[in-house]
Parts: C-alpha cells; sequence; structure tokens
C-alpha cells in the first residue's frame, strides 16, 4: 500500500462498485462454487473470507443489491446529479428557447451536487424527501420547489427501479 502524498485525495467508491468487486474475488478464489458463499474450513485466509462474505450480505441486501438496477444508465444519472443547473437566469431563457424539444431541455438541467453528495445519492438510492433531506446539504435552498425536489427523486428512482415514497405528512397533519 502505498502511503499517500500530501493533498492526495483518495478516490471515492461507491457501494455497487464494492460490491461487484467482492463478487469478482469470491468467484475467482472458487469457480467451483456457484453460490459464491465462502468455505468453512478455517484457513490462513479465514478472517478475510468471514469479512468479505459478510460485506457482500450487506451490500446485497442493500437498495444497491436490487436486480432492478439500471447500470446501463448510471453514468448519464452521475453526469445528471453532477451536473450545474443550466436554466437559472433570464439570460439562459434565450438559449433554452433555441432548444428543440423538452428531451433536450432535460439534458440541460442538472443538480450541481457535489462528489460527496453524489456517492450518497448513489449508495443510498433515496426513495423519500426526508432521505433526500438527509443526503443533500441545504436541499431546500439548491432546488427551493418542493415539486422540483419530487422530480428528483423520481429520477433516482427511474434508474434505480424503486418506487418514489409519497406519503409525505405536512406539518398541518402533525400539528392535529
Amino acid at each position: 500500500m502505498e502511503p499517500l502524498k500530501n493533498g492526495d485525495a483518495p478516490a471515492l467508491v461507491s457501494n455497487l462498485e464494492v460490491m461487484e468487486l467482492l463478487q469478482e474475488r469470491m468467484a475467482t478464489r472458487q469457480p467451483d462454487k456457484s453460490d459464491g458463499s465462502v468455505k468453512s474450513t478455517k484457513g490462513p485466509f479465514h478472517q478475510r473470507d468471514w469479512i468479505e462474505q459478510t460485506v457482500l450480505g450487506y451490500l446485497k441486501s442493500s437498495p444497491v443489491g436490487s436486480s432492478d438496477l439500471n447500470m446501463s444508465e448510471m453514468p448519464k444519472l452521475i453526469e445528471t446529479l453532477r451536473r450545474e443547473e443550466a436554466i437559472t437566469t433570464a439570460a439562459s431563457d434565450a438559449a433554452v428557447k433555441k432548444l428543440k424539444s423538452d428531451a433536450d431541455q432535460d439534458i440541460m438541467q442538472g443538480y450541481g451536487l457535489t462528489t460527496a453528495e453524489t456517492l450518497q445519492v448513489l449508495n443510498h438510492l433515496p426513495t423519500s424527501l426526508v432521505e433526500l433531506h438527509l443526503l443533500i446539504e441545504d436541499l431546500e435552498k439548491r432546488v427551493p420547489d418542493e415539486e422540483k425536489q419530487m422530480e428528483f427523486l423520481k429520477l433516482i428512482c427511474q434508474y434505480s427501479g424503486r418506487e418514489v415514497d409519497e406519503q409525505e405528512e405536512s406539518t398541518d397533519d402533525m400539528e392535529e
């Protein structure tokens, strides 16, 4: 393992990438086992095998372990999450009018998330506004319209294959 130099930052890896890496490692070590389970015999690598199996089990039970994930489209989702929103000023409205279709407008819009926020969204794949507010700092200032926040959730759910939890309680319901 190489020590980090001053100013170097380690690469961030998503839960999905860790899960795929563990599955590949376990498959190469035990090609005869089809379920990917680890041998129960104690050997020099017993603890490593147990840790890998436990982590893999956790990741499979998490949102990224779902078989409904649309893997081929994940880079497009990441790009949309990271891109700054282009349609914010009156000057950009003129550029928007030049667009030929609504699909082109969708391409221009983004959410301007940081790398860490994007990673959190990919790892947790939120389905409710509460989860989204917990993962993204100052969401109410960055995306003030609740309808746009719901569109954001629907975008994430489109790629994750999960359903949006629209049963949000308003403050009026809580007071009663």
